[in-house]
């Protein structure tokens, strides 16, 4: 988790969440009263940056970790049973769908999955990883997708994520090692339960470690009421109780998301953890409710329209192969029709000399296809 000191305009937006935090610990934010929590998909795009190739995951390792998050912050993990009978009653579901963003910032349709060879040695580690003329690759709009950088960092490091602002930072997004990235492939044991993403996107969206920052004194807090205080992290998977900072009879929530314990006894996110993370969302982040990332439209691939030639002076033609809509609109950037194409046939023309030059969109029921007027 980095805290990007030397962006000011961050650093200081990052006060103003510590202190709505205090706020929201000591009971000065009646959520009760916020506005109702609607469920909300969050748009992801991954980048695979890779120096070695054996590090460029497959897409099917990108799916068991996206599967991941929609299981834990939901709350549908199998193995709730094995949460401390005490806490069980805390875990909850935050309402947050996680899918791969269908649809990128130029209106294209996309896997949601980047991919670029570096020859940079530990990119993540370096912080480049963002920055294209460093040997990195720009983000998405940060405001409307959560962007995750899967690269190689130094040593035992599995990743870090930039914590939410009132001032988005330039490095936005979460930072994973390959090792500790879904279920399958590269991830290993024990970090192979997609687990230590599920850790970092707590981060992303505003939770602290449980045990604060306060070097073992048992004096700082995560400002969160219903997780006990702890002296430190724990690794592994500690046995129930582990008392630390006269936290007894019950000792360290160790199994909560925001410990450093092993995937397999990683369990929850308490209730009032959940209710921080959607206050963030409302809050920092509620940019992502308007997002159109997703649209979930069948993929492109479905629909094989050919359109020449893009760009255009305005003369286009269209070829709908075997799949032909029954309808197509040109629409501008502000979402008006300029243009109507119904019953089209197989290969048809379009003038659209008289539009101003710019960007415009193709669009059927189940397709949308970028368009450039010169």
């Amino acid at each position: 988790m980095l805290e990007a000191e030397h962006d000011v305009p961050y650093a200081e937006g990052l006060e103003e969440v510590r202190a709505m935090a205090e706020d929201f610990e000591a009971g000065r934010i009646d959520v009760s009263r916020e506005d109702d929590f609607k469920e909300v998909v969050i748009p992801v795009v991954v980048h695979v940056l890779y120096r070695l190739e054996e590090n460029n995951i497959s897409s099917e390792q990108i799916h068991t970790q996206i599967e991941a998050l929609n299981r834990d912050f939901n709350a549908v993990n199998a193995d709730r049973d094995k949460i401390p009978e005490v806490w069980r009653n805390l875990s909850t579901s935050a309402k947050f769908t996680f899918k791969l963003a269908d649809r990128d910032p130029d209106g294209n349709w996309t896997t949601g999955i980047t991919r670029k060879q570096t020859d940079v040695k530990n990119i993540g580690t370096e912080e480049r990883y963002y920055l294209p003329a460093s040997g990195g690759v720009a983000p998405w709009n940060q405001a409307f997708y959560m962007n995750i950088w899967v690269c190689e960092l130094e040593g035992n490091s599995l990743g870090f994520a930039i914590l939410p602002s009132s001032s988005m930072s330039s490095r936005d997004g979460i930072v994973m090692a390959p090792r500790a990235f879904g279920t399958i492939g590269t991830a290993k044991a024990p970090y192979n339960q997609g687990r230590t993403l599920v850790h970092e996107v707590g981060h992303y969206f505003g939770l602290r470690h449980l045990w604060g920052d306060d070097n073992e004194s048992c004096g700082a807090t995560d400002y969160i009421d219903d997780t006990p205080k702890q002296r430190s992290e724990n690794y592994g998977c500690a046995g129930y109780p582990s008392v630390s900072c006269n936290n007894g009879p019950h000792g360290d929530m160790f199994m909560n998301y925001m410990d450093y314990s092993n995937d397999t006894c990683a369990l929850l996110f308490t209730k009032r953890q959940v209710e921080f993370i959607q206050l963030i969302m409302k809050r920092n982040r509620r940019a992502m409710f308007y997002s159109t990332g997703v649209t979930g439209m069948k993929e492109r691939t479905s629909y094989r329209w050919t359109v020449y030639p893009n760009p255009s002076e305005g003369v286009i033609h269209i070829e709908f192969g075997e799949d032909i809509p029954e309808e197509v609109v040109v629409m501008n950037t502000l979402g008006g029709i300029v243009a109507r194409l119904s019953s089209p046939r197989s290969i048809e023309r379009i003038d659209l000399g008289e539009l101003p030059a710019g960007v415009y969109y193709l669009r059927s029921h189940d397709h949308h296809q970028t368009l450039i007027i010169r």
